[in-house]
């Protein structure tokens, strides 16, 4: 049971937020193939300084138990917003990475969005929130489509190795 009142109040463990972050889609679903919030986590994670890699992957740990709401309903329910704080907030404290996220983990963020926008989204079009956010390298990404059990593995695999 999460306590969306008081997120302080639900006992998390790392499988509460991998799991679900694993079998849940970015863009709500609207892709041509399975690619969850955990895999965009990994990404993030390794786009950013080694120092904010764990800040990184655990960016969206709030999406464990809200799914993926895209931003134009985020923004038409502005009381979400105060939700998806309180449960980040909260999983920052016992998880222990930073929050509010500094900007070198927003940037990663916005530069995934653009890269799975455009390579896996196929989406050429104009996003406002896209403009001046260059492409990162993508050598060390997995965009490569994964099941939802391959993405808990690689989300996990990364945690132990960012947590130690």
């Amino acid at each position: 049971m999460f306590d969306y009142a008081a997120p302080g109040n639900s006992l998390i463990n790392i499988q509460d937020i991998a799991r679900p972050l694993a079998n849940n889609c970015r863009f709500a679903g609207h892709l041509p193939w399975h690619y969850s919030i955990a895999q965009h986590a990994v990404n993030v994670s390794r786009l950013v300084p080694d120092d904010l890699a764990f800040t990184g992957l655990m960016h969206d740990t709030s999406e464990a138990f809200t799914n993926d709401i895209t931003t134009p309903l985020k923004v038409a329910l502005p009381a979400f917003k105060d939700l998806e704080v309180s449960i980040e907030t909260e999983m920052a404290r016992q998880f222990g990475f930073q929050f509010p996220l500094p900007p070198e983990v927003k940037l990663a963020d916005l530069q995934m969005l653009k890269v799975e926008k455009e390579l896996i989204k196929q989406d050429f079009s104009d996003w406002e929130v896209l403009h001046g956010v260059e492409d990162p390298p993508l050598d060390d990404l997995c965009l490569d489509p994964l099941t939802p059990d391959q993405a808990y593995e690689l989300f996990m695999e990364r945690f132990y190795e960012l947590a130690s």
